[in-house]
């Protein structure tokens, strides 16, 4: 679906429904998920996450220690959401950013950690030249040695590692996660496969095969 590469769909999305929403895993709910993140991203990072959305994501990961958060989603009305509610919440320190991923305004080397939570799925429904742009400028962002890129999907390695492993991005696989779905209220967006016969063999964190009915969290380092 196009549209999912345009703000004004997800500024209508979030203006019918406003409520916090988690695409894929919730930190707060899934322990396999939280238990990740704890094991991939060390607490004093500076963490970037894209595609926020109306996502609990950077104030449960702040309720758990990390207190250097920034939020990024190119929708104002999901930046207000946010901005409204932590407030609410007692003015929480996390800096809510409008912007696009395919363009981001930071600076080289800016962050530690990026954390992507669906977005990338969200994009490559677009356009598979959108996906690669969107990694090409985490890249960029990303600490230029040992910096960290963490990506949440409901894609399997065979299908998604192909785009992920492009030696221009300069990261190296470190971890793969395989996560139990949770429940969840809304469509998700698959991703269009980029390449259907590719295969890609590694050693899983789990020491099972992936299976169709599980979420993905792949560990990147940045070389």
């Amino acid at each position: 679906m196009a549209r999912y590469a345009d703000a004004s769909y997800w500024s209508e999305r979030y203006t019918y429904d406003p409520e916090p929403f988690d695409w894929f895993q919730r930190f707060g709910t899934c322990g396999a998920f939280r238990h990740a993140i704890r094991e991939a991203v060390p607490k004093p990072d500076q963490v970037l996450v894209v595609g926020a959305g109306t996502s609990r994501l950077a104030e449960e990961m702040f309720a758990a220690g990390y207190s250097n958060i920034f939020n990024l989603d190119i929708s104002p009305v999901a930046c207000k959401l946010l901005d409204e509610r932590y407030e609410r919440m007692g003015g929480l320190p996390i800096d809510n950013r409008i912007g696009d991923v395919q363009a981001l305004s930071f600076n080289d080397a800016s962050f530690d950690t990026i954390i992507d939570k669906g977005t990338l799925d969200a994009l490559l429904c677009a356009e598979s030249a959108v996906g690669l742009a969107m990694l090409s400028e985490i890249s960029r962002v990303l600490r230029s040695s040992g910096g960290i890129f963490v990506h949440v999907t409901d894609c399997p390695p065979d299908k998604r590692l192909p785009l992920l492993q492009n030696a221009r991005f300069r990261w190296k696989l470190a971890r793969h996660y395989t996560l139990p779905r949770s429940q969840q209220t809304h469509p998700q967006p698959t991703a269009k496969p980029l390449d259907s016969s590719s295969r890609v063999g590694l050693g899983l964190v789990s020491g099972t095969e992936p299976d169709q009915e599980d979420h993905h969290m792949f560990v990147f380092i940045r070389q």
